[in-house]
């Protein structure tokens, strides 16, 4: 029998970069993030949270909240223990730090890439941080002097050659 193992790409592992002039993308090392539905503003308050960004908005610390849906955000830099998970206060909080990676694009050509990989204008305001990445969706805002790009760990390896087949990155 054949091993199909032999089809898949290795994932990509922390610290993982590709670069080409004036633009890198980095797999940053697992952050604490915690999917939230239900109460979001009870949530907020608990976790002393400031308001959920939308798309392309700045996160003014590490720890910030990534508005998804009407009432679902992404928690980043709050971890939720398993044995706590759950129902509370109003709020389902489910750990996800594990299958959600972040990428960190620097660069000025940063808004250029994100460009080619979406058909929406990244210039419109938007009250969700979601969006479709080259027909994944994502999670997306600034974060210091670049862009957090929160994407299903799982997707790592098909991101990255994405990447490496997309200008600027292309070499021929």
């Amino acid at each position: 029998m054949r091993d199909p193992g032999a089809f898949w790409s290795l994932p990509p592992q922390h610290g993982t970069r590709i670069e080409s002039p004036g633009l890198s993308v980095t797999l940053l090392p697992p952050i604490a993030q915690t999917l939230v539905s239900g109460d979001l503003q009870a949530f907020l308050t608990a976790h002393d949270l400031p308001a959920p960004l939308g798309l392309l908005e700045d996160a003014p610390t590490d720890r910030y909240g990534l508005r998804l849906a009407r009432n679902r955000l992404l928690a980043v830099g709050v971890e939720v223990a398993h044995r706590t998970a759950g129902l509370q206060g109003g709020w389902a909080a489910t750990p996800a730090t594990g299958a959600l990676a972040i990428l960190k694009i620097d660069g000025p050509r940063s808004m250029d890439l994100l460009s080619r990989a979406t058909a929406i204008d990244l210039r419109q305001p938007s009250p969700s941080a979601s969006f479709s990445f080259a027909g994944v969706l994502t999670h997306v805002c600034r974060h210091g002097d670049g862009l957090r790009l929160h994407m299903d760990r799982g997707l790592l390896a098909w991101a990255f050659d994405w990447f490496s087949l997309t200008e600027p990155f292309r070499q021929e």
